[in-house]
């Protein structure tokens, strides 16, 4: 006769089995994520998207014939840090701290971290975001000289070894794994090596020759700039900057053929902004923050594909990848996933982007806010008084007021560019470069209405939503006052911000 004690001691031992059957079940099968990240590559430089120049991208025009382009893939801010901050938030800078270069907040979850919690090899390699206390990378590649970083980041060879080593690893460890691989092209400067490819004196030089390079009679004047021999010298050292990027993608790409991986791996080409050149870089207008994407995902994606239609953008990220990695999300995102597209479907609400400005060192505070759809583009600029002069203009600018002398619409243009109206509205189908700002004096007869209010009203409930610090200084945006104590109080916080993080860059031994 069986007491109750040991029958219930029975049942406990009869368990122990079966719980150690869970605790050895297969874990769940995940996709492979591979980014390939270019910095300040124009959306329509790749030669599948017009091209700066006639077959300046090979590797990457096939790897758009294998998946799906997006023609309305948009970076939240054109400029590097909080760009790429946000793609791996899903967080827009109010609620990533991000807003210029500057870490993440402690503590805000992001994607190499979730990732890694989940058993992925999480890797990057090229421009980095140095918080590995907050992303948690398991290998990441660590260049061996000191300084400036356009000695590095530029040589695909340092790319093809990384790649192959960490595929290696991940197949060794039978682990699925996120790569993050950013080139430091076609980032100014543009100028390619001699020919050993090396830096006289700097053993630590890693910056190699392109594959080729481009006369300025070869290349592709676009970006609502002139056609003026200096603008295509620009231009031509920029295409073969575009160039190295495609070779670094081949090169990595074809590491991963090698490795037997690339059937099960997603692949995300895209650049974190437009290029540096006038109303470009730094700036929220289409042309500043239209990026290249393409994805490739074989079995899912199919084939040869263009999505003409969805607008996404980088806050969007984190939560698609998440998502395809069959994972939750984070436990907040400002973004949301688009996975469904990538299976075949169809998303609503998929009309408008919402792009920003802050600022990058905090004291260069010039604070704008964008929302554009495919039609139309409005701009707030809480900082432009008519005195203040937007120092960011990049490459080509001195050529453009060389032009100005002479010729009154680039003496406008010019002038815009420089000091810019607090309000902006531009059609795109008819003006795609944002030429002519519908809101200015000049245009203020026009002869049909324009839909300015709606997107009045789309950036001020985003603002609100976002409890962005600007929306008191929008709400104020005719009183000039209003806007001159905003701009020093925003200022003043930006600057305190940047100043704050010194002793942790001491400690690190970098800047952001």
């Amino acid at each position: 006769m069986h007491t109750p004690g040991l029958i219930l001691l029975t049942a406990v031992t009869l368990l122990i089995p079966v719980a150690s059957a869970q605790q050895l079940r297969h874990p769940t099968a995940r996709p492979n994520i591979l980014w390939l990240v270019a910095d300040d590559m124009n959306w329509d430089s790749p030669g599948c998207f017009g091209g700066v120049a006639e077959g300046v991208t090979p590797n990457i025009d096939r790897l758009a014939e294998e998946g799906i382009q997006f023609w309305h893939g948009y970076a939240n801010i054109a400029i590097c840090t909080p760009s790429r901050s946000v793609m791996l938030t899903g967080l827009y800078p109010q609620n990533n701290g991000a807003e210029g270069f500057q870490r993440i907040r402690p503590g805000t979850p992001n994607l190499p971290s979730l990732l890694n919690a989940a058993g992925f090899l999480c890797g990057t390699i090229g421009k980095p975001l140095n918080q590995q206390e907050l992303f948690r990378w398991s290998t990441t590649y660590t260049w061996q000289g000191k300084g400036d970083e356009n000695l590095w980041g530029r040589d695909p060879a340092i790319y093809r070894r990384f790649a192959r080593d960490f595929f290696a690893n991940a197949k060794s460890a039978r682990q699925p794994f996120f790569l993050m691989a950013n080139t430091h092209d076609p980032h100014d400067p543009f100028a390619i090596p001699g020919p050993d490819g090396r830096h006289p004196g700097n053993p630590h030089y890693e910056r190699a020759e392109s594959s080729q390079s481009y006369d300025p009679s070869e290349v592709r004047v676009s970006a609502g700039l002139p056609d003026a021999l200096e603008i295509r010298k620009h231009l031509a050292r920029y295409a073969g900057s575009v160039r190295r990027t495609d070779d670094m993608v081949g090169a990595v790409l074809q590491e991963l053929d090698r490795a037997g991986l690339a059937n099960n791996t997603i692949v995300l080409f895209l650049s974190d902004h437009g290029m540096a050149f006038p109303g470009v870089k730094a700036n929220c207008y289409p042309d500043s923050t239209r990026s290249p994407w393409i994805i490739r995902w074989p079995g899912v994606v199919a084939a040869g594909q263009d999505d003409r239609h969805h607008m996404l953008s980088c806050v969007d990220l984190q939560p698609t990848f998440l998502d395809a990695a069959k994972l939750p999300p984070a436990p907040k995102a400002d973004g949301r996933s688009f996975l469904s597209i990538l299976q075949g479907g169809q998303q609503s609400n998929r009309d408008y982007v919402f792009t920003q400005f802050f600022h990058i060192h905090g004291r260069d505070a010039f604070p704008m806010r964008g929302i554009l759809s495919r039609d139309w583009a409005y701009l707030f600029n809480p900082w432009a008084d008519g005195t203040r002069n937007f120092p960011r203009q990049w490459n080509g600018f001195d050529v453009l007021r060389k032009i100005a002398r002479t010729r009154p619409p680039m003496e406008r243009r010019v002038h815009h560019l420089s000091f810019r109206t607090v309000e902006e509205f531009y059609n795109l189908r008819e003006d795609p470069h944002c030429l002519s700002n519908l809101l200015a004096a000049e245009a203020s007869s026009l002869r049909s209405p324009i839909p300015v209010s709606k997107f009045r009203e789309h950036l001020r409930n985003l603002m609100l939503h976002l409890s962005d610090a600007a929306l008191p200084a929008f709400d104020d945006r005719h009183d000039p006052q209003a806007l001159q104590l905003f701009m020093k109080s925003y200022t003043d916080r930006a600057t305190r911000e940047i100043e704050e993080l010194r002793s942790y860059e001491q400690v690190k031994g970098y800047r952001f």
